[in-house]
């Protein structure tokens, strides 16, 4: 019964750590979860619990990160056909030797019309 308890909880608290996440983040923490399951259980031990979360993790990020493109390459489409603007902000975090993060990024404004008039912005 305490191990039932402690289980939801701990799957409680995952859940919830992982609101307002992109499928990439949510894809890496899934994969590392199951991976590190899977590492204990095939190893039996901390290494193979270590290798199997990073392995899951950068396998769940990978996909997580397709979905993410093909949703946003979706809603991109359905922006463009109802003659709305699109604006993407896209943003790198780098993790410095020094421990400090650098962030690099872009911006791109793009907007159609359906029936005449203007075919892009000008940021």
């Amino acid at each position: 019964m305490n191990k039932a308890i402690i289980g939801m909880t701990i799957a409680t608290i995952a859940t919830g750590s992982l609101l307002g996440c992109n499928k990439t983040e949510e894809g890496a923490s899934m994969g590392a979860v199951i991976g590190a399951l899977a590492g204990q259980a095939i190893g039996g031990d901390t290494g193979g619990t270590l290798i199997g979360a990073g392995a899951g993790a950068l396998i769940g990020g990978a996909i997580g990160n397709d979905q993410q493109s093909r949703e946003n390459a979706q809603y991109q489409q359905q922006q463009n056909a109802n003659g709305q603007t699109t604006r993407r902000t896209t943003t790198h975090e780098t993790l410095n030797p020094d421990g400090s993060v650098s962030r690099t990024g872009t911006t791109t404004t793009t907007s159609t019309q359906t029936s005449g008039g203007y075919t892009g912005l000008e940021d």
